[in-house]
């Protein structure tokens, strides 16, 4: 039986409807949702109210329609299974009664009557039994009339006379339900009689277990078109709460309604029922309001996506060439700038994909407010490595490749990001450095200029001329090719010290060449003083040994 559950249009969520106001949008409850959009700009939030709970009502009634169709369908599910018991019971019967006759015969003197008497009531039988298989393909064809029929009425019919086509539903349900009973009841009245009427019982048995799947299936399509009806119905009624929640309604209470009416529910028998679960999953899909749609919708979150990709590789693009422009920005900073650029319209890009999946966009954009603020309090530290690292992005201390001195590490800066940098020593060390740690502290850069100047230190006897070594160091650091004409090199007597009298030397060179001109000069001034017999004095002293004078 199809139950049919009322609701009172009386009631209201979240605020009290005007009792003298009159809803004007639900004269069509298929209207496009653009032109309904318009329809509702004008109205007052009173009167929002009133369109709210005209939908409202609307949709309760579809999930009524609904779910009395779905306890059927359940209904139809447990009278199936039960048949099948029964045939299958009846079938184990008849074969006890066989077994017990063949054992309890005994010759008499009407055992010549026997065989006649059996051949007439196993054509009777039988006949009987045809004239119930006829009826079972004669009623397989009402079903299909019935369900066509149903189909093309739902189809043509506004929404307003669904609950009459539902009346008609039923009407035709019963006529088949009273169809199995009549197939049952000669079922019952056959005298089974030997093996062949067992298998024709069979044969009926499947016939009615048949006839009762049938009529599942009719129900099935018609709850699919149902949920189709009730999605359409959800949407409208989304689009009248959008617009009463931007004047200021209380619409909470309605979307809780509405999710928890929506979606596709699976029956747990429905999926052990092959056919009627294939039939239930296949009208989802082929539904507009259903399959098509996710479909629809997958496709455009694939092409938005797509669509922002390109937009943030462009994007990217345009701000690497503008920031190449300038000398100014480094490398990091460059490379901080693209991704800055890219990522953002990534992430702008995700959420405008994820309405097209009909998301709510709104609270995950809060939640994203709420998680940066908890973040933001338990990751003081990292945000203050991140803060110096914007710093040390904008000031340009140091770049990628450079020998830097920083929070007592000495190296070649290997790497860098927000957070931290990444030191590569000359020993082939790799150090992580807090960018916070770098900042707060004195760099160093020794690689920050084109040119260096190197700073050398030689000493000579304090017996040796001071003029012809003097010309010595110049004609090396002259000679050397590596060693710039301008600025000019400084050689000049800087210190007499305890051991020695001290010169410096101090070339200038490219940046690169500082350790090769180095040490060729260091090298070169030692073979030059040995030559010219000019030494290299290293520190001395003198020991003084007094012994006291023994007493008498």
């Amino acid at each position: 039986m199809l139950f049919i559950v009322c609701f009172s249009a009386s009631g209201s969520f979240g605020q009290e409807a005007s009792a003298e106001g009159t809803a004007t949008t639900i004269s069509d409850p298929e209207i496009p949702v653009g032109d309904l959009e318009l329809l509702l700009k004008p109205l007052t939030k009173s009167e929002l109210i009133v369109e709210a709970e005209a939908w409202l009502q609307l949709l309760k009634s579809k999930v009524s329609q609904i779910s009395a169709a779905e306890i059927q369908m359940r209904q139809k599910s447990r009278e199936i299974d039960q048949k099948e018991a029964e045939t299958k019971k009846k079938i184990k019967e008849i074969e006890k009664t066989q077994e017990q006759t063949s054992e309890t015969a005994a010759p008499s003197a009407e055992s010549t009557q026997q065989p006649e008497q059996q051949a007439e009531v196993a054509a009777d039988a039988e006949k009987e039994i045809q004239e119930k298989v006829e009826a079972i393909d004669q009623t397989e064809s009402e079903i299909e009339e019935i369900t066509t029929q149903s189909k093309a009425e739902l189809e043509s019919k506004p929404e307003e006379e669904l609950s009459g086509l539902e009346e008609d539903l039923q009407e035709k349900t019963e006529e088949i339900i009273e169809a199995q009973e009549k197939i049952k009841d000669t079922v019952e009245e056959i005298a089974q009689a030997d093996m062949e009427l067992t298998e024709k019982v069979k044969k009926i048995g499947a016939a009615e277990v048949e006839l009762q799947s049938k009529v599942k299936e009719h129900l099935l399509v018609n709850i699919n078109k149902l949920r189709e009806e009730q999605t359409s119905l959800i949407d409208r009624f989304k689009v009248v709460l959008s617009a009463l929640k931007d004047k200021g309604g209380d619409v909470e209470e309605y979307e809780k309604y509405v999710a928890a009416v929506s979606g596709l529910s699976v029956d747990i028998q429905a999926i052990k029922d092959v056919s009627a679960f294939r039939i239930m999953i296949w009208g989802w899909l082929k539904s507009s309001g259903g399959g098509l749609r996710w479909l629809r919708n997958i496709v455009f979150f694939l092409l938005t996506l797509l669509a922002f990709y390109g937009l943030a590789y462009v994007l990217g693009r345009i701000t690497l060439k503008t920031v190449s422009a300038s000398k100014r920005f480094s490398d990091l900073l460059k490379n901080f700038f693209v991704n800055a650029v890219r990522r953002t319209v990534m992430l702008i890009g995700i959420i405008v994909a994820l309405s097209m999946l009909e998301i709510k966009t709104a609270p995950f954009i809060a939640s994203l407010g709420v998680a940066g603020f908890v973040l933001g309090f338990a990751l003081q530290g990292t945000l203050s490595n991140f803060a110096s690292g914007l710093m040390i992005l904008m000031y340009r201390p140091y770049d990628v490749g450079q020998i830097i001195d920083a929070a007592g590490v000495k190296g070649v800066v290997d790497s860098m990001n927000l957070v931290s940098t990444t030191i590569k020593t000359f020993d082939n060390q790799i150090v992580v450095i807090p960018n916070g740690e770098i900042w707060g502290g004195v760099i160093t850069n020794v690689t920050g200029s084109n040119i260096r100047r190197v700073d050398m230190v030689f000493g000579i006897s304090y017996t040796d001329d001071i003029a012809k070594a003097a010309k010595i160091l110049e004609d090396i650091v002259s000679k050397h090719e590596l060693v710039l004409k301008e600025p000019k090199p400084i050689i000049r007597l800087h210190e007499l010290g305890d051991s020695s009298v001290n010169f410096v030397c101090r070339p200038w060179v490219k940046t690169a060449d500082y350790w090769t001109v180095y040490w060729d000069v260091t090298r070169t001034v030692k073979e030059q003083f040995d030559a010219e017999g000019i030494s290299i004095p290293f520190p001395q002293q003198d020991v003084h040994i007094y012994q006291a004078a023994k007493s008498g």
